[in-house]
């Protein structure tokens, strides 16, 4: 399935509601939306990957390059209910040593 993007607010944090597969160029949809975001002067952006089938390593280096955006400007991306291979897959590379993972939405 393609990689779907919608976007909601809770407490005036943008959370990305992605499903589907991070795959490809469709990642640059992601990035696009979370470079707007971050213009905008957004402090904390949320990425809801409940409904995330897959990443590839586009879609792990997109959210690298995110997360070291939000970083070096003081601001957080957090990862909002990863899948079971979601979490997996953020173990397997250490990037949940890195990453702000949060298991719902009420901890935001």
């Amino acid at each position: 399935m393609n990689l779907k993007l919608k976007m909601k607010k809770h407490n005036d944090i943008p959370i990305l509601v992605l499903s589907g597969n991070a795959v490809g160029q469709d990642v640059c949809k992601v990035a696009e939306k979370i470079e707007s975001l971050i213009k905008s002067g957004t402090k904390t952006i949320a990425i809801d990957c409940e409904n995330l089938d897959s990443i590839d390593s586009h879609g792990l280096g997109m959210f690298v390059f995110s997360w070291k955006l939000m970083e070096a400007q003081k601001r957080k991306l957090v990862f909002l209910n990863p899948s079971e291979f979601i979490k997996n897959l953020f173990e397997g590379a250490n990037l949940d040593r890195v990453f702000t993972i949060i298991a719902s939405i009420e901890e935001l």
